[in-house]
């Protein structure tokens, strides 16, 4: 919906809690195309430095703060994101996927970016706000320098409900996705 808020204001930097101040607030829905205004204050806690160097300077303000505009596709059959060099629709999660089904996309540049269904639990096993839900576990491949992985938890009903950096030499950086409506 239009101006809902998404927190990701606490990121998990392996054990310790950051305060980023981190939202993502719906602008535009287009029939599920939904763009969003993401912003965050990485320059907060020197713990998040290595992440938020990381950053595409294209979403950072002069002062090192996020600013920028994303868009998803996201239907009751999964979502979808847009965040390659090229802006080409790449699957996030099919909500009826299983353990082993991929999703690409080719760049441009040859590169193709790989997700890959990993885990898909059949009883209510993650934590999420105050209760437990299912969810999918899906892994990327990064192309970010410095990253191994990305590591993206979804829901059939919540979407996307956590998501993971693993950096290259083990450490993570993690928050879940936590929706107003």
């Amino acid at each position: 919906q239009v101006g809902n808020v998404v927190s990701l204001g606490t990121v998990k930097v392996g054990a310790d809690s950051v305060d980023v101040n981190a939202r993502m607030t719906i602008t535009k829905n287009e029939g599920g195309l939904v763009t969003a205004r993401v912003t965050a204050d990485p320059t907060k806690d020197p713990r998040i430095a290595k992440f938020a160097a990381l950053i595409p300077a294209s979403a950072k303000k002069a002062d090192g703060t996020v600013d920028t505009e994303v868009k998803f596709r996201v239907t009751t059959e999964g979502v979808q994101d847009f965040f390659n060099k090229d802006g080409k629709p790449h699957t996030v999660v099919k909500y009826a996927g299983n353990v082993g089904d991929t999703y690409k996309v080719s760049k441009s540049d040859g590169v193709v970016i790989t997700r890959t269904v990993v885990a898909k639990s059949d009883k209510d096993d993650f934590p999420y706000g105050f209760f437990s839900i299912k969810t999918m576990t899906i892994e990327q491949d990064s192309r970010i320098p410095g990253i191994k992985k990305i590591v993206i938890r979804a829901n059939h009903k919540f979407g996307i409900v956590h998501v993971e950096a693993v950096a290259d030499d083990g450490s993570t950086m993690s928050s879940y996705v936590l929706s107003k409506n």
